[in-house]
């Protein structure tokens, strides 16, 4: 079978930790899947722990980055099938209330350290309760 690897089409057999568990996917039902608690926080709350939950991921020993769309990023704890992650530090969140609304949502990815992909994402809501008088 030939699938893409490190940039690349190649063979299975000849990419990097190929035997691992979970390395590759043969239907959707392998397909990553990704959730984040709390899913929500509000624009005054700054580096707050988010703990997230992946499923059906590989070895992820080499380290991940998460990511909040272009706007922050950010290390990584992985342990086991969790990932702890900060929620943006307080200079980079005016960058993310980007309009007067009660809520603004964003993408959070997961980024690979050994290959500099993203490999999974999920919602994550930022809410302003400052704009309801």
């Amino acid at each position: 079978s030939v699938t893409l690897c490190s940039h690349r089409c190649t063979r299975k057999e000849n990419c990097e930790r190929s035997a691992e568990p979970r390395r590759f996917a043969w239907d959707i039902k392998q397909c990553v899947r990704l959730s984040v608690h709390p899913s929500n926080i509000s624009v005054s709350q700054f580096s707050v722990t988010l703990i997230l939950e992946a499923h059906n991921v590989p070895e992820l020993s080499a380290g991940v980055n998460c990511t909040f769309e272009d706007l922050a990023e950010m290390d990584g704890l992985v342990e086991g099938n969790r990932i702890r992650c900060s929620s943006p530090a307080e200079k980079e969140v005016p960058r993310i209330i980007v309009d007067k609304g009660d809520h603004q949502i964003v993408q959070l990815y997961l980024k690979s350290k050994e290959t500099g992909l993203v490999f999974a994402n999920t919602s994550f809501v930022f809410y302003n309760c400052s704009v309801h008088k």
